[in-house]
Formats: C-alpha cells, structure tokens, sequence
C-alpha cells in the first residue's frame, strides 16, 4: 500500500520534470536535413605556428621592456569582420586600446592586464578571457606569450 502511494504522490511531479528538461527528453521526428549550400571546411590552427613578421607597439605605447610581436592569421572572414589566429609577444609593458571584441586563450606565458581605472589581473597559460571593445589600458607581459586569439567587429 504505502509503495502505491508514494508512486501516486510523486509520479505527477517527476513526469512533469522530465517533459520540460529537454536533455532528458527524445527528439521527435527525423534528424533535420543538411543545410544546402557551399561546402564549407573547418580550419584547424597548425600545430607548428608558421613563420610570421615581427612588430613592434607605436614607440610611444612602449612603457618598458621590448615588446617585440608577432600575428599569424590562421583565418579571416570574408567581410573581414572576424578573425583568428596566434599571436605572440617578449617581455615588456605597453599601453594598447582594443578597437573590437577579442577572445584570447593564453597557451605560454603570462601577462597582466591593468584598465585606465587601475584593475590589474595576471593571466597565465591556460586561462582565457574577452577584452571588449572600447578597453584601454596595459598589458605587461611578464613572461613571453603565445595566445590563440579571435576577433569580431570593424575597428572605429
């Protein structure tokens, strides 16, 4: 008796739980139809970074150090609007003002990061981050960096 009335009290409960759970529920229907259209591939990033030019911040940007750069853009959009790539930098401090959106993953190195207001965080291999549009501020790469970057937006 009391196993018939706990499935009577709980049943309606755990039923309704599981219909508004989408994980937990079957699709219906078939799988939808692949997209019609170009043919597309994926672009993987190289597991050697190729060789790349190296650059330099504006001299006046350069606070210390020799924050000597290098970009290598695995991919760009057509429109030119979104980017992705590696970058890497040595050791120095530099004044830098981002123009869009920018998703970094750090894979060596570390950098702190310090905005006009005075926040600083140090970041290391492993982390990453999105420093938006419109940020100013430092970075102070404290050991050499190397980073897989994306970017969104047109520079104003």
């Amino acid at each position: 008796m009391e196993i018939a009335r706990l499935l009577h009290t709980f049943a309606g409960p755990v039923a309704a739980f599981l219909a508004v759970v989408p994980g937990l529920r079957r699709p219906a229907g078939p799988p939808p139809p692949v997209l019609d259209g170009p043919t597309m591939t994926n672009v993987d990033f190289p597991a050697v970074r190729p060789p790349s030019a190296t650059y330099w911040p504006e001299r006046s940007c350069i606070l210390s150090g020799r924050p000597e750069q290098t970009a290598t853009y695995v991919y760009e959009s057509p429109d030119k609007l979104f980017a992705a790539g590696i970058w890497t930098c040595r050791p120095g401090k530099f004044r830098i003002d981002f123009g869009r959106d920018e998703f970094i993953h750090l894979l060596e190195g570390a950098v702190t990061v310090t905005d006009a207001e005075g926040r600083s965080k140090t970041y290391r291999a492993g982390d990453a981050f999105v420093t938006p549009k419109g940020f100013s501020g430092t970075w102070d790469v404290i050991e050499p960096v190397r980073k897989h970057f994306t970017y969104y937006g047109a520079v104003d």
